[in-house]
């Protein structure tokens, strides 16, 4: 058995000052050693001009990180921008969202998990909360106006240069705020390889945006389940499990989001995973309510729910600097 463990963070200010005090933090180390074990060499210029045309304000708190770790902007650029990485696989992650929200499950494994939940205030761009993976990019996570975004991995059968889904989130989130201005913006991102983007916004609008480096396809509907395949796609790349777990969303009965919330972090339900050796374990369970600006989100194995008023946050508000361990 082992043990989770989830720091809760808030930062303000101009986004080197937030890099400044992400890259203070003391989990910044583990996602440094981690990057490290993963990152090759990348053509820094590249990663700059995508950067500049996408998200110029990243730059900025990633000189901030370098600070903190005493370590030179284009070796911090190398290892968290998230830009042309080798390979990387992953599994589980299911969502349903409906027009009074989102609900969500990443299954990954612990030892490649930051282990931070993030809430970001900068000057230059959305405020955003969101669960933090490779220390700039996103898990999942909604911003001030309410849209929320998760990604789902499904192949890199097309892997080539791009970026990595988890910064696509992140740049999403702090530039759009509305679904059909996400959809938008991923169609001009260059993506590494093939994700599911679930996407729904203060307006009740949802969407799942199927894209990669060759091609995309969206799906629209009042409630839609998400898992890690493509539902229009011609070719799906469906696996076994990635079915299973749609049709039964598809065939479960109508239910409050709260309901589903309770169901997806519940550890007996089939839609929560525990094969952590395997890279197949639940990690947290997301869910929010666009309209009220209400972020949930609860740790694998921890009966605690963390709720963020993210409204209140916005206007001055405080939330409590923190940990949550949980036994796996």
């Amino acid at each position: 058995m082992s043990e989770l463990r989830v720091s809760i963070e808030s930062y303000r200010g101009r986004s080197v000052e937030i890099g400044e005090g992400v890259g203070s933090h003391e989990q910044m180390k583990v996602v440094q050693k981690r990057s490290e074990h993963f990152v090759q060499p990348i053509h820094i210029e590249e990663a700059r001009t995508v950067y500049e045309r996408f998200a110029p304000h990243l730059l900025d708190e990633i000189e901030g990180i370098s600070k903190a770790l005493a370590i030179s902007p284009n070796n911090a650029l190398s290892l968290f921008s998230g830009y042309d990485l080798p390979k990387l696989e992953g599994l589980g992650c299911t969502a349903v969202m409906t027009n009074e929200g989102y609900v969500r499950n990443y299954d990954f494994g612990p030892d490649y998990y930051d282990g931070r939940f993030m809430l970001r205030q900068p000057t230059e761009c959305y405020a955003t909360c969101g669960h933090s993976l490779f220390g700039i990019g996103l898990h999942d996570g909604m911003n001030e106006y309410g849209l929320t975004v998760g990604l789902h991995f499904v192949s890199t059968r097309f892997h080539q240069k791009g970026l990595m889904a988890g910064i696509i989130v992140r740049i999403v989130l702090d530039t759009c705020q509305t679904v059909e201005e996400a959809m938008s913006l991923l169609e001009d991102l260059p993506h590494a390889d093939e994700y599911n983007y679930s996407l729904t916004d203060a307006s009740g609008r949802s969407a799942i945006v199927e894209i990669g480096p060759l091609s995309s396809e969206v799906k629209r509907s009042e409630t839609l389940y998400c898992t890690n395949h493509f539902q229009k796609s011609s070719t799906p790349q469906a696996t076994e499990n990635s079915l299973q777990r749609l049709t039964y969303l598809e065939n479960h009965p109508v239910i409050e989001l709260e309901n589903w919330f309770d169901e997806f972090k519940n550890p007996n339900s089939l839609l929560f995973f525990a094969d952590y050796d395997n890279l197949f374990g639940t990690l947290h369970t997301v869910m929010t309510k666009p309209k009220e600006r209400l972020f949930k989100t609860a740790i694998a194995g921890s009966d605690e729910v963390i709720a963020v008023d993210f409204e209140d946050w916005l206007n001055g508000g405080t939330v409590n600097n923190r940990y949550v361990s949980a036994a796996l």
